[in-house]
């Protein structure tokens, strides 16, 4: 692109910015939608991230005019018919021409195009490590992991209906002791380690 704007185009992280510096469309193009997420592809960025700045700036699919877009389309759209498909195949040439071409896996295809090289905080990379990596994260801590909390001290806190680390950080001492008849200086006490903890995870 040659712009120092593209920054400031939502979705575009370092990589894409890098990769859109090289492009032969600027961000105006993007903003006057005169590109399409197949130009965005074909100037490099992940499919990922050019279907995320498609719809952010509603940007066609593509500006080919062909209709044998139409037909590779149909194929993959699940519920047609057979008379709906021989009508999106009389709209778009040579049906069974495009219909033996084998498409790749829509999730292979994004992850070769991506390199595979795992996630990366603008979106590109590999989206089945981005989404594990999303999992992992997410995933609640037990509180019976936090150092001296013991079994039994996880299942009365359950019974109040903390379960995870985060849940312990964000409760009312008091509250808790009071439902559980319990020190409510002992449950602050827990509660001060688990926001440790939940500072302390990534």
């Amino acid at each position: 692109m040659g712009d120092e704007r593209v920054s400031a185009v939502k979705y575009v992280g370092p990589a894409t910015a890098e990769t859109l510096a090289e492009a032969s469309f600027g961000v105006d193009d993007i903003r006057e939608k005169a590109v399409s997420y197949r130009m965005l592809v074909d100037a490099g960025v992940n499919p990922g991230v050019a279907a995320r700045i498609r719809r952010e700036h509603s940007l066609a699919w593509s500006f080919e005019s062909e209709g044998d877009d139409l037909g590779r389309r149909s194929s993959q759209v699940r519920g047609l018919g057979d008379a709906e498909r021989a009508w999106v195949a009389a709209s778009s040439g040579d049906w069974q021409e495009e219909e033996s071409k084998p498409e790749p896996d829509g999730e292979a295809a994004w992850v070769a195009a991506s390199g595979g090289d795992g996630a990366k905080a603008d979106g590109s990379g590999d989206p089945v490590a981005a989404e594990s990596a999303w999992r992992d994260r997410s995933r609640p801590t037990p509180v019976g992991s936090l150092d001296g909390v013991g079994a039994t001290e996880a299942a009365d806190l359950a019974e109040a209906g903390i379960t995870s680390v985060r849940a312990l950080a964000s409760a009312d001492p008091e509250a808790v002791a009071a439902a559980l008849d319990r020190d409510a200086d002992r449950v602050a006490e827990l509660r001060d380690a688990a926001v440790d903890h939940a500072g302390r995870s990534p």
